[in-house]
């Protein structure tokens, strides 16, 4: 960026140091702004509450992602239309009755009667499959099978795809695809429709699928593709021109949020916006998380959101009449103990829909100094519950054995018998009394030990002492956590998602209690 650095006004949220953006100047020289500025250089366009259609405009190579030459032809593309930049930064209620009017005169488009050369177009392509037998290689059913073929397409791709460091000459078995089993249940019927549609009538019965056995589906399916993607567009030079409005519109609507989430953060860390990427609020356990994500793939997702050193809660969200979906909330405030597999809450979506919501998974990690000063005696707590649980257990497992010796080596009469067993429930009570007496009585050792180590100092002293302990077992888990909660990084919760987010995106404790809210506060 060089010289022209002081040309720009930074701010400074959480640490992270961040160009303003607010006026069409700005805009304008995004494109001189050094791109390590930029706090995301990619973003998925999965799971945004963000207008779609201004996400197709932007996103021109269609691949599902924003990347910044997209972002910066966006500006390009108003600037030619002639659009003062600054126009963006106020909202214009005409702008939607422009839109209302765009798409009244696409209505009465497509009422209009199509030109000569546009008819003879279309007519030369509906004839081209009779033409050209390829372009319908399954005939009637070539449309539904390439339907089949799409919905599982980027699946085969990614497993017949080797990984970039693999070697030239493979060893093992060829990789192949089993057809009648070890599916994964989500994807086990768009597999078995495609095996129907294309695999059967292209390759034959097969019981697994080979990499030569996709491409070649693929193959047979490129001139159909390729046929269908060339149908002519009636009174395509007006339907361009109204498009190109449409996407001036809506660019001069949401242009500016959708930077203000891609340039800059100013969305996630402003008391009165709310980043497009977040889906809703969730409720549980007596708090209000606001920082909730789609989530596609909570494996993939989770093993990367991980290195956040968040707490994060991953959730199966289910409401009637829609399909499933899982979402996944990052626990700023609070505890984590309460938070387990399987305890359910409630989520409202952006559109205020309410969905029943269900832990899945829980990637732990400490929210609050507190709860790391008392993680240390939680853990001797629980460790000595567990060694006198297995104290008591054991103790009573040898006296049942020794007790149900002693009556198998006895010859008793039939009659006798359950007295033999009611002595021998007593015998194991017993015992179990008996220890559970020991296991008092080596704690009641252990206390008297310190009382009399402590016997006669002043109550100062006893008290500065046990604070020594105290402060001895805890502070090194309070300093760990310290450092770790300095860290926390909602960037690579992001990355996880799909965004290529090129700096950290921290808070502060301050706005950690903005993001997770709890009863009383």
């Amino acid at each position: 960026m060089g010289d022209d650095c002081c040309k720009w006004k930074f701010c400074t949220k959480s640490g992270l140091k961040q160009v303003k953006v607010e006026c069409g100047d700005d805009l304008r020289r995004l494109k001189d702004l050094d791109q390590k500025y930029w706090t995301a250089l990619a973003a998925s366009n999965t799971g945004l509450r963000f207008d779609s259609r201004t996400l197709e405009f932007l996103d021109t190579d269609g691949d599902g992602r924003v990347r910044v030459p997209e972002l910066l032809a966006a500006i390009d593309f108003l600037e030619s239309r002639g659009v003062d930049l600054d126009s963006l930064f106020v909202e214009d209620p005409e702008d939607e009755k422009k839109l209302s009017e765009i798409f009244g005169k696409l209505a009465d488009l497509a009422k209009v009667e199509p030109s000569d050369a546009e008819k003879a177009a279309m007519k030369a392509w509906e004839d081209a499959p009779a033409n050209d037998a390829s372009i319908m290689p399954l005939k009637d059913a070539t449309a539904d099978a390439d339907a089949a073929l799409a919905a599982v397409e980027p699946l085969l791709e990614k497993f017949f795809t080797p990984a970039e460091d693999a070697p030239l000459v493979m060893e093992g078995p060829e990789v192949s695809l089993p057809l009648k089993g070890n599916i994964n249940p989500k994807h086990a019927d768009a597999i078995a429709a495609f095996v129907e549609k294309c695999v059967k009538p292209l390759v034959g019965e097969v019981e697994d699928l080979k990499r030569a056995d996709f491409l070649k589906v693929k193959a047979a399916f490129a001139p159909y593709r390729a046929w269908a993607a060339s149908k002519p567009v009636m009174n395509a030079n007006a339907k361009a021109e109204l498009e190109t409005e449409e996407r001036m519109v809506r660019y001069k609507m949401h242009l500016v949020e959708y930077i203000r989430n891609f340039v800059n953060q100013t969305n996630l860390y402003s008391c009165e916006t709310e980043p497009i990427y977040l889906t809703g609020t969730l409720f549980i356990d007596g708090r209000e998380c606001r920082l909730c994500f789609h989530v596609d793939n909570e494996a993939a997702h989770s093993a990367l959101a991980a290195k956040s050193d968040c707490c994060i809660i991953y959730v199966k969200l289910s409401r009637k009449g829609e399909a499933a979906r899982s979402v996944c909330a990052v626990i700023t405030i609070g505890r984590t103990i309460p938070l387990y597999v399987g305890r359910n809450g409630i989520f409202y979506d952006r559109d205020g829909n309410v969905w029943d919501a269900t832990i899945t998974k829980v990637v732990m990690a400490q929210v609050s100094l507190c709860e790391a000063f008392w993680a240390p005696w939680r853990k001797i707590g629980e460790l000595i519950s567990e060694q006198v649980k297995k104290f008591v257990g054991d103790a009573q497992t040898k006296s049942v054995g020794g007790v149900t010796k002693t009556i198998d080596g006895v010859s008793a009469k039939p009659a006798a018998k359950p007295a033999a067993d009611t002595s021998a429930n007593g015998a194991a009570l017993a015992s179990s009394v008996a220890a559970l007496g020991i296991g008092v009585g080596m704690v009641g050792a252990a206390f008297a030990g310190v009382v009399g180590l402590v016997a006669g100092l002043p109550w100062w002293k006893t008290a500065i002492g046990v604070l020594c302990v105290i402060m001895a077992v805890s502070l090194p888990s309070v300093v760990l956590a310290w450092f770790k909660l300095r860290r926390r990084d909602l960037g690579a919760i992001l990355n996880a998602g799909g965004w290529a987010v090129n700096r950290p995106l921290r808070f502060s404790q301050k706005l950690a209690k903005r993001f997770t809210r709890k009863v009383g506060l």
